[in-house]
């Protein structure tokens, strides 16, 4: 059996707040909460699509297009892709993208980390001594536990290392070690090999791609009037700062899909969630 895995007693729901107060972005996102009906009712027969429905698993697009069949209704007028897909075909309309690392290549290299302390990488060294018995798969995961909640954001991760120091001990200081542990993962990947780490990169690179130059988004999606974003119980923080590029870089209608269990909540957090100032930019690792 693997070893439990660490668990980082936070998440992006709960983050502080940032104090921003810039909202400006929020209030160009239309919020609906369990009323995919209506995306479904827009299904028409057009030559191009012509809005982009952005579904973060394949599971809910696919179960999308099925309810359309049933239906017998056409899906020309829609495009269903995941965000990172976008992002690629974003950043690669003016320069040639590299490959990623799947889930599988990453756990492979951290399968190299060394066993012995002292030749271990600083940054992980008091991550490998304080948790019992951890590896790769617990190493991802924090990692990506990390990535999801901050998107290696400096501010993000200045807000989460508050959170962490007002925790009682000796929770706070095991609280710290995982988020410092995370972002040594992500250096340590970084540092063995010329591709990105993750797919999620990719949403980072067109984040920052889009707020200098919004012409990429014309250049590509010429035709795209409306950009829904659905089947969402959460909402990551790469998906935030890639909303928000949207916001800002297109003319296209933005329509946000919650679910009803936390679609409420989310809705109240959204204007926070979206102020973050510089989105895309990443910490020094």
């Amino acid at each position: 059996m693997h070893p439990a895995v660490p668990h980082i007693p936070i998440s992006l729901m709960s983050t502080p707040h940032l104090h921003t107060t810039d909202h400006n972005v929020a209030s160009q996102i239309s919020i609906y909460c369990g009323e995919e009906e209506r995306l479904l009712d827009r299904a028409d027969r057009t030559a191009t699509p012509t809005e982009l429905v952005l579904a973060p698993t394949e599971l809910h697009r696919r179960n999308l297009q099925r309810r359309l069949r049933e239906r017998a209704r056409p899906q020309n007028a829609f495009d269903f892709v995941d965000p990172e897909t976008v992002a690629e075909e974003l950043l690669a309309a003016t320069d040639p993208i590299p490959t990623s690392l799947d889930r599988v290549d990453r756990l492979a290299l951290l399968q190299s980390l060394p066993a012995e302390k002292l030749d271990q990488p600083s940054g992980l060294r008091t991550l490998l001594s304080t948790q019992h018995d951890i590896g790769p798969q617990q190493l991802e995961q924090i990692r990506s536990e990390i990535e999801s909640m901050t998107n290696f954001h400096p501010d993000r991760i200045a807000a989460l290392r508050d959170v962490t120091g007002e925790f009682a001990p000796p929770i706070a200081a095991e609280a710290t070690t995982l988020v410092d542990g995370g972002l040594a993962v992500e250096t340590w990947l970084r540092n063995q090999t010329d591709k990105v780490v993750s797919k999620t990169a990719f949403l980072r690179r067109a984040t920052r791609r889009l707020n200098t130059d919004g012409e990429v988004w014309t250049d590509c999606y010429p035709a795209i009037e409306r950009i829904s974003f659905v089947g969402v119980s959460n909402i990551p923080a790469p998906d935030v700062d890639f909303l928000h590029s949207l916001c800002t870089a297109t003319t296209a209608d933005i329509e946000l899909h919650l679910r009803p269990g936390t679609g409420e909540y989310l809705t109240t957090r959204l204007p926070d969630l979206l102020s973050i100032e510089r989105p895309g930019q990443e910490v020094n690792l």
